[in-house]
């Protein structure tokens, strides 16, 4: 668009209906311009709109003096000229007191006037184009400022100018940021390579546009797609430097979220984590493992969970408490990239259980940041495996048991053959010589009988058979159980069987409550149940006479009932439904490696069930098994 410039002519000149031209020299002049002319006898009372104003007086007085300062007033672009033949040095001086543009002596040339128009035309239209430009730069700056953040930075790297929308966004008034180092609000492994951009790129006239991260008053990050450029002097050095940046957060968040649902769809354990090794979030497996709603209050934990790993010396720990989840991080990627993680990892909770994890890290690159990655540490539960193999290694050892349980009740059986033999010859060469030889001779024959009775249970629960379901007593296998474990239970604790205290002379009846089994897996639970029994009356401090294991048989109906139950002090509350899970057993010395999750699993196996509760300051285990029915 055409800029229209507008000139105001004042003269007395025009005298009645004289032609102009005869009597003022310069209106052909004025008139011969490319311009909105407006001729006029009198002063104008607004000046906004003229670009130039001639004053071309017959006689000059105070009131053209006082127009011109009024005119600039209103009007400080305004040009003005003043045509006169009055001489004096005076009027030179009251014209540049008022801001006179140019004060014209005539007699003057048409010409004369002509050129010292045209010049000042020529600097109208450079200070409009000034004007509109610098209007245009305002509204530019002034949208950008609304839509972007933005920085002005002077050449020391000190911040000149922030915009509102920066400062809220860090958190911060502008006049808090202005006259710091800039790089104070970028997140530090940005520094170097601005610095030198701002060194040698910047200088060499080129722009940047890259992702980075600015920080705010709370440390939050906040992304941000930033474009750098210079603004260089005459010599070429930097003058100031602009930042512009958009905040694209939500685009990080939008990535992260994708992220979230790509590992929380994973069976195993997810720790998604970055550059400086923060954990950003977990998978869902992950909080429900460790019991938390979500990963704010996880980050809240102080103290989640103690982690192992498998060394040539045993289970060491692999940080310290002291340590964060941040530095726990750090040394199990360490560790593992330099391969020094070839077996398991195992974490302990707060009751002490264990449970067996490999670790697998992946890492895939940042889209908004160049040579940036995210890593993903999958942690694979591995318990179901090794629960097996404790399991295999179990029966294991109990099949070597049960076949050294055959060979020493073998050799036992031997030299008690000879003994009772040798008694009876002596008996006889002694009837009649000895009084009271009854006497004498019957506490060997009840030793000789509890030696065949312990050995009959060796021999039964040594298993030497195949384990094949058959007809068996529920009776006979209580009696066997509780003859192995008599010998720890006599120094512990009394045992009762239906309410009578029982002893190696207890009897059994092989036709009583019948059932389909395998008699050496159902003796074992009784064992296995029993055992642990004898463990916490051993934690505890209750006396010896006020210690009691009731065992009860009862056949019903379709079914047989087993009631283990004690009065050591019960189960903690918080384990009654995992008491069955897999957990490594406790002190060695007192167990063979065997848990409750075996018993269960044996009572599984027969069909039957097993429950657990806590009753008269004691534990209270109830095993059914179906009564065994003849076929008609």
């Amino acid at each position: 668009m055409v800029e229209v410039i507008k000139i105001v002519y004042v003269t007395d000149w025009m005298i009645g209906d004289y032609n102009l031209a005869d009597q003022d020299p310069f209106i052909n002049v004025i008139q011969g311009f490319n311009a909105e002319l407006e001729i006029r006898n009198d002063f104008p009372e607004y000046f906004d709109e003229i670009d130039l104003l001639i004053l071309h007086p017959m006689q000059m007085s105070n009131e053209i003096f006082e127009t011109i300062s009024r005119s600039k007033i209103q009007n400080p672009a305004i040009k003005t000229i003043v045509i006169s033949s009055a001489h004096g040095s005076d009027l030179f001086l009251q014209a540049i007191d008022v801001g006179v543009d140019k004060y014209l002596l005539k007699p003057l040339l048409p010409s004369a006037v002509q050129k010292v128009v045209e010049r000042l035309l020529s600097q109208s239209l450079e200070a409009k184009g000034a004007k509109k430009a610098y209007r245009q730069i305002n509204l530019m700056f002034g949208s950008i400022s609304k839509t972007a953040l933005v920085i002005r930075i002077a050449h020391n790297g000190m911040i000149a100018e922030v915009n509102t929308l920066l400062s809220a966004l860090v958190g911060m008034a502008p006049s808090e940021m202005i006259g710091h180092y800039w790089l104070r609000f970028v997140e530090q492994r940005f520094w170097i390579y601005l610095r030198t951009l701002v060194r040698a790129h910047l200088q060499a006239g080129e722009i940047y546009r890259g992702i980075i991260e600015i920080t705010g008053a709370n440390n939050q990050t906040i992304t941000v797609d930033s474009t750098i450029y210079a603004v260089l002097d005459s010599r070429g050095n930097i003058e100031e430097v602009v930042f512009i940046g958009h905040d694209v957060s939500e685009m990080k968040r939008a990535i992260l979220e994708s992220m979230k649902q790509l590992i929380d769809y994973d069976t195993s354990l997810a720790v998604l984590f970055d550059h400086r090794y923060e954990a950003i979030m977990v998978n869902r497996k992950f909080l429900e493992i460790n019991g938390y709603q979500n990963f704010d209050a996880l980050v809240e934990s102080c103290d989640l969970w103690t982690w192992m790993m498998e060394t040539e010396a045993g289970l060491q720990p692999i940080y310290s408490k002291k340590y964060s989840q941040k530095d726990g991080l750090e040394y199990i990627v360490k560790e593992l990239k330099k391969g020094h993680i070839n077996g398991r990892i195992i974490s302990v909770d707060a009751n002490n259980n264990k449970v067996y994890y490999t670790v697998h890290m992946s890492s895939m690159t940042n889209p908004l940041i160049q040579n940036e990655y995210y890593h993903i540490l999958y942690f694979v539960d591995m318990s179901n495996f090794e629960r097996l193999k404790e399991e295999k290694i179990s029966d294991a050892k109990l099949m070597s048991v049960g076949r050294l349980a055959a060979a020493i009740t073998h050799e036992i059986n031997t030299p008690i053959t000879y003994i009772k033999g040798n008694l009876e010859l002596l008996k006889w060469e002694c009837e009649g010589k000895i009084d009271q030889l009854e006497s004498y001779f019957k506490p060997i024959d009840e030793g000789i009988e509890r030696i065949e009775s312990i050995v009959g249970s060796m021999y039964e629960f040594a298993g030497t058979g195949k384990e094949v379901m058959g007809m068996c007593s529920v009776d006979m296998t209580l009696i066997y159980g509780l003859r192995i474990v008599m010998n720890r239970a006599k120094h512990i604790a009394p045992i009762r069987l239906n309410g009578h205290l029982f002893t190696l002379r207890t009897k059994y009846d092989p036709k009583n409550c019948i059932t389909m089994g395998i008699p050496t897996r159902l003796e074992q639970v009784w064992i296995i149940v029993i055992n642990n029994a004898l463990d916490e009356f051993e934690k505890g401090i209750i006396p010896y006479e006020n210690r009691r294991l009731d065992v009860w048989l009862k056949c019903d109906g379709d079914e047989i009932t087993i009631t283990i139950s004690d009065n050591a002090g019960g189960i903690p509350s918080e384990m009654l439904e995992t008491l069955f899970d897999f957990a490594i057993a406790g002190e060695k010395k007192k167990s063979m490696g065997i848990g409750l999750n075996v018993a269960k699993a044996i009572i599984d196996k027969h069909g039957g069930s097993i429950r657990v509760s806590n009753d008269n300051d004691g534990a209270v285990f109830e095993i059914s098994l179906k009564k065994y029915k003849e076929e008609k």
